[in-house]
């Protein structure tokens, strides 16, 4: 059994993570659950949240606004809507998304854009 898993997120406009870890967090639509090495295979619906993957005892994490992941033979795939890591935006730019979204008129478009602000907000609270 191998001790790591290779993960890959992917968005329309680029890929936000390429690379081994340890264990994998992801924002599934009924909750969060987690990946270790050896998982069964599992194709799943993803919500807005954070990934968070573990590697050589550091956390990372990935902002993303839903999608679907598959896992594999220790190979996780994630497409997603959108998504940021912690170096793509500042705690002051998701501010100011989430401030953006509040002065909006209630609309769908306007609860996505909200759940997105506060993703990318705890993207930089630990």
């Amino acid at each position: 059994m191998s001790k790591e898993l290779t993960l890959t997120v992917i968005s329309p406009d680029k890929i936000l993570y390429q690379g081994k870890a340890e264990s994998v967090i992801l924002p599934g639509s009924v909750g969060y659950f987690g990946i270790l090495p050896g998982h069964a295979t599992l194709v799943s619906q993803l919500d807005f949240g954070l990934i968070k993957l573990h590697t050589a005892g550091k956390e990372f994490r990935i902002a993303i606004d839903g999608g679907f992941c598959e896992v594999r033979n220790d190979q996780i795939r994630v497409l997603t809507e959108g998504g940021d890591s912690e170096d793509d935006l500042t705690h002051d730019h998701a501010i100011e998304l989430l401030q953006e979204a509040e002065s909006l008129p209630s609309s769908k478009e306007k609860e996505n854009l909200l759940k997105k602000a506060k993703v990318r907000i705890l993207l930089h609270e630990r």
